[in-house]
């Protein structure tokens, strides 16, 4: 495994095309030609952002697409999400102090663009329920790991322009699905509401940027009421909206101090070529994750 090393073309490009300011909390790393984005988390978690690179999905999906809910081959979306599962077991452990490394369950929610966010263990046994009494699966945008009662579970949502979230506190983290209606509709503000104890530190994964985000002028009016006007950009003649910015403003709301909105400003539509991107890829295409879990 590597960390900060930029020897890989995608690790070497991201370390070329992040906000270098972000670099002191997150970590770039490769680990089996599967590159991510570490987070730096307090507490027994661990955390990071993968990229499109490092799977077998082909066509638009290529190549780690960790989504089974479009058109790609499941058996390579389950390749992929075995291949990070991997990952994940093999960070943050002693290879001198154990033989085996520890496992865990991905848990990926259905994911809805709405406000429920609601713990991982918890998701897990809802949706088992679900599924053996041929139930619908009720969606979330998302989940909490709490140190002790989350232990074993991996948290995943995906992303292709929506903004991965990730809360740390004291006892327990969040990863939150913030597309442009959640983050109008507050989904990061209940996300900080169903952990135990107020958010000290968040991170900003791989996301659409104001670059990229045009929209009409009705969403632009709505962004304007609701965040400010500073939020709205009229780039060459269209309005675009900067969801980064407004992520920052409603984490200043819930107590979250600017300089501790780790953001590495990476967009996902300009740097198609590292990113899924729905925009940048005509609407087919996969989806990244951002990943939390409890150490063991």
């Amino acid at each position: 495994m590597t960390i900060g090393d930029n020897g890989s073309y995608v690790i070497a490009e991201l370390m070329k095309r992040m906000d270098p300011k972000a670099l002191s909390r997150l970590q770039l790393g490769e680990l089996d030609d599967l590159p991510f984005l570490a987070v730096k988390l307090p507490g027994p978690f661990g955390a990071l952002f993968t990229t499109r690179k490092g799977g077998i999905s082909p066509g638009p999906f290529d190549s780690l697409n960790l989504s089974p809910w479009f058109d790609d081959d499941y058996k390579a979306v389950k390749s992929n999400r075995a291949k990070v599962q991997k990952l994940i077991t093999r960070l943050f452990v002693d290879e001198k102090q154990s033989s085996t490394n520890p496992s865990y369950q991905l848990v990926s929610p259905l994911q809805v663009h709405g406000l429920r966010v609601v713990g991982t263990a918890e998701y897990a046994a809802e949706s088992a329920i679900q599924l053996e009494q041929g139930q619908e699966i009720q969606g979330c945008d998302g989940l909490i790991l709490n140190g002790e009662l989350d232990q074993g579970f991996a948290a995943l949502l995906l992303f292709a322009d929506c903004v991965p979230v990730i809360l740390a506190g004291e006892v327990d983290v969040a990863v939150l699905h913030a597309g442009w209606r959640g983050v109008l509709d507050g989904v990061i503000t209940q996300g900080a509401r169903a952990m135990t104890g107020p958010p000290g530190v968040a991170f900003i994964g791989p996301s659409i940027g104001p670059c990229c985000f045009s929209v009409s002028k009705d969403v632009a009016k709505d962004f304007a009421n609701r965040f400010g006007s500073q939020v709205v950009l009229d780039n060459e003649g269209g309005l675009h909206v900067d969801l980064w910015a407004a992520v920052v403003t409603e984490l200043s709301e819930i107590g979250v101090a600017v300089h501790q909105v780790i953001n590495p400003r990476l967009c996902t539509c300009c740097n198609k070529d590292l990113f899924f991107s729905f925009r940048g890829d005509n609407e087919v295409t996969g989806r990244q994750g951002a990943i939390v879990w409890a150490i063991l």
